[in-house]
């Protein structure tokens, strides 16, 4: 991804990016024009990095027993992150910002004094920065043949090489899943996303089909999201910060959720237990804990029942 930005840097260096997976296409073209939307208005702060579009699948089957298609991550936890700072990068699917991904100070966009040991020696792309994010900077040229070499340099191997690319500038190379590690990394820094699920889909791909590729791609992904929560890079603890603080628990959960399976073990095992040795596992009626337990299980189930029916 680090190198297709330089490169698009030196070609065209739009201000806006659509990142799309290989196993991702565009099913509206609409779907620039919405995310434009965001960033034209006025009323929307100048901190908006990325305008994020959910994953829908043309090859969902009529059971779905693995849930495939993510229904309750672009259903319930991007929409509740959006009244945060928004949701993270979601691996696909967004419209972002160049200058976001590129470290600008999001209060005057400034770039950095010692630009070269940060982006590189590139003589074009160093330009290319200068215009960031201005009109000026996307006309139509002819591709002469410098422009193609210099492309071919910023995507060599060594080119990244004593620089801070993979770091602070770019995607992280800290995490297997360097879309929330970088969506987490811009929003420590003050950017914000918006979350658009419009009725029609904006982008289809290919899931998941059988248990053998959704346990590979659930391992790395939970993986990643252990590298994330485990590490000095955890949301709640990382430093310097401009993450909200309930948008830091919202993100910390996130990253944590691959251990929810030790409540679920504990849910399946120890009332079993309890049964076999006789050990009583909720209080009985005369208990005085009785009616702190009546509360928690009505509440939990009014609340299953109005997430069904409301």
């Amino acid at each position: 991804l680090n190198v297709l930005l330089r490169v698009s840097s030196t070609m065209s260096n739009s201000p806006y990016i659509l990142v799309l997976d290989c196993d991702m296409y565009c099913n509206d073209s609409n779907s620039a024009r919405q995310a434009m939307c965001f960033y034209v208005d006025p009323r929307t702060p100048s901190s908006l990095g990325w305008v994020q579009f959910p994953q829908k699948f043309h090859n969902i089957s009529g059971t779905d027993i693995y849930d495939s298609q993510l229904r309750t991550t672009w259903a319930i936890y991007w929409p509740g992150f959006d009244g945060l700072q928004g949701p993270v990068i979601s691996g696909t699917n967004f419209y972002i910002r160049r200058k976001a991904l590129f470290g600008f100070d999001i209060d005057d966009g400034s770039v950095p004094k010692d630009i070269r040991d940060c982006f590189g020696s590139s003589n074009e792309f160093i330009k290319s920065i200068s215009q960031n994010d201005k009109s000026s900077a996307i006309k139509s040229r002819d591709i002469s043949p410098v422009l193609l070499e210099e492309a071919h340099f910023v995507a060599s191997c060594t080119y990244e090489k004593g620089t801070i690319w993979g770091d602070k500038v770019g995607f992280r190379y800290d995490s297997v899943v360097e879309d929330v590690m970088t969506g987490a990394y811009l929003q420590h820094k003050g950017w914000r996303s918006a979350y658009l699920n419009p009725a029609r889909p904006q982008f289809l791909g290919t899931a998941t089909a059988n248990l053998d590729e959704l346990l590979v791609q659930g391992i790395r992904w939970n993986a990643g999201l252990l590298e994330i929560g485990l590490s000095k890079y955890c949301p709640l603890i990382y430093r310097p910060s401009r993450m909200q603080f309930l948008h830091k628990l919202a993100t910390t959960w996130i990253s944590l959720f691959p251990i929810e399976f030790l409540s679920i073990w504990c849910f399946a095992i120890i009332p079993s237990l309890c049964f076999v040795y006789g050990i009583p596992l909720y209080p009985k009626v005369s208990d005085p804990f009785f009616i702190a337990f009546a509360f928690v299980f009505i509440a939990s189930r009014f609340k299953g029942i109005c997430e069904d029916f409301i």
